[in-house]
C-alpha cells in the first residue's frame, strides 16, 4: 500500500513526501549524509510556505534550518 499525504491550506498544498525531501536535500547541500542523521523533525508552516527542521546526528550535535517554497 502507497500513501500519500497531503496538507492544504489557504489554496496552498504540498505532499509530506516531497517536504522530506527537500529537508533531506538541504541537508546534504550542507554536507550532512542522511546516514549519519539519528532523528529529524520537521515543522510545517503552509500558511507561511515554510518549514523548519531539526535534526539530531548520532554524534550528539544538532543542525536547525529554514526552506521557504517547502
Amino acid at each position: 500500500m502507497k500513501t500519500s499525504i497531503v496538507v492544504q491550506t489557504l489554496g496552498n498544498e504540498k505532499e509530506i513526501a516531497e517536504v522530506e525531501k527537500k529537508v533531506k536535500e538541504e541537508l546534504k547541500a550542507q554536507g550532512i549524509k542522511v546516514t549519519t542523521v539519528e532523528t529529524l523533525n520537521i515543522y510545517l508552516k503552509p500558511i507561511e510556505n515554510e518549514c523548519y527542521f531539526v535534526a539530531n546526528l548520532k554524534d550528539g550535535s544538532e543542525i536547525e534550518g529554514q526552506i521557504e517554497n517547502c
